[in-house]
């Protein structure tokens, strides 16, 4: 008798995984060749994994609903000859092979037709090559949101844990189980004039209260001596947001707060700042000179009741993550109660304003002088991206702008600062977090 590792093929070049779905066989079943042995899905397409040769299954490594590379072992066949070796066969294992070294064969999945009235294709769109990786939903989440009615706008909403972010059949199972989303609220429309009694007046005056004198002092200040140019691209969150989702609860019950995306924000910046190409974002202007900081004061932007207060974050670079998520909370908390001490909003280097608060996408932020450049951050939302390959997926991701004092640095500086940012979100080494 001879022995064979039954291993998850490669469903194409870019595809690094896949999940099993149901065993069809069990331990001690004897089996034909070309038996169907198990489904599995990958980002793209379900299928089915095929005997290779007439035997028995003497063992089961991989349970269903379980996600693991190519090449990994999923079942030990005994078998009546010796298989022999494919073309599309997995890495060896160090030291001489025990068995028989097999990527199972794989065949179409075998189903019904699904129902796509829930998920119309736009006209325009063409389906990815087989080449890109998680660039689709794979056939089994299709045919779970049709049989629910889940519409695609609201499946782009589902936070997914699959491979690049992308929604498996899981996610899509807990989001029925929790009940789905409820209906959006209705709003009502009035036909009739906002004052309809001639004796009442029809406008009011307001004089400025003395923060938002303040404001329009610094602001009008700051468009009128300063050339701002601002720069925009867009951030693929999927990381940090999958991070974040994992471990806010955990974050929440050890500290009592909420963990946002603003820490996380703040670390890229301070990053990107760390590299010396990048000081001269980093400072102020004043009298014709560059005045290079090399520490980092980081401003934050707060809608308070009274107007926008910039509280500041006196070396943001010497902190770890929990001291910056939970010191830039505070800072936003009194700053909303009108608590601040005056040496709160002194000394800033850099300011961090978040659009995304409100929901917009991107913004263009106005600097606070004597700075010389403010980030602008909008809302973390999953949107249609194209995907290495040539696929188009569903990911979710940010826009992110700088604006920058044109007397003190040229378009490139900028671009490659915003590149050391969105580098930084994209590539964090998310294991070196701890709170």
């Amino acid at each position: 008798m001879y022995r064979a590792n039954v291993r998850m093929p490669q469903m194409g070049s870019s595809v690094h995984e896949s999940t099993v779905i149901e065993w069809k066989k069990s331990v001690g079943d004897r089996v034909l060749k070309g038996d169907p042995l198990l489904s599995a899905e990958s980002d793209k397409v379900e299928f089915e994994i095929e005997s290779p040769a007439s035997g028995l299954v003497k063992e089961i490594l991989v349970s269903p609903d379980a996600t693991v590379p190519v090449g990994e072992v999923l079942a030990i066949l005994e078998t009546e000859e010796e298989v022999s070796e494919d073309t599309q066969e997995a890495p060896q294992p160090s030291g001489p092979p025990k068995a028989t070294e097999w990527v199972a064969p794989v065949a179409p999945m075998r189903r019904e037709k699904p129902v796509q009235a829930a998920l119309p294709a736009p006209p325009s769109r063409t389906a990815a090559p087989d080449t890109a990786g998680g660039s689709l939903l794979s056939p089994r989440v299709q045919r779970l949101a049709a049989q629910h009615g889940i519409a695609l706008d609201t499946l782009s909403r589902i936070p997914g844990s699959g491979a690049e972010g992308r929604i498996t059949a899981r996610d899509l199972e807990r989001y029925i189980a929790d009940g789905g989303e409820s209906e959006p609220p209705s709003v009502p429309l009035s036909f009739s004039p906002i004052i309809d009694d001639p004796e009442e007046t029809f406008e009011t005056r307001e004089p400025f209260n003395r923060l938002r004198r303040r404001i329009a002092e610094n602001l009008t200040r700051s468009v009128s001596e300063i050339p701002q140019v601002t720069t925009f691209l867009e951030i693929d969150m999927g990381r940090v947001a999958a991070w974040r989702d994992a471990n806010k609860d955990e974050f929440r019950n050890a500290h009592g707060t909420a963990l946002t995306f603003t820490p996380f924000f703040a670390l890229a910046i301070i990053a990107a700042l760390r590299d010396p190409e990048n000081a001269r974002l980093n400072g102020a202007c004043e009298d014709g000179t560059l005045i290079i900081k090399r520490y980092i004061n980081l401003g934050i932007a707060v809608d308070t009741p009274d107007g926008l207060m910039v509280p500041v974050l006196a070396g943001a670079d010497t902190l770890g993550f929990a001291d910056l998520a939970l010191r830039l909370s505070d800072l936003a908390e009194r700053a909303r109660s009108g608590t601040l001490k005056p040496d709160d909003v002194k000394g800033g280097t850099i300011t961090l304003t978040n659009f995304g608060a409100s929901g917009a996408i991107f913004g263009n932020p106005i600097i606070n002088p004597p700075e010389v450049a403010i980030v602008g951050s909008g809302a973390v939302a999953p949107r249609a991206v194209a995907l290495p390959g040539g696929g188009v997926g569903v990911r979710p991701t940010m826009g992110l702008s700088i604006t920058f004092d044109h007397r003190a640095n040229d378009g490139m500086a900028a671009g490659r600062f915003a590149a050391s940012i969105r580098a930084a979100l994209e590539g964090m080494d998310l294991s070196q977090l701890e709170f």
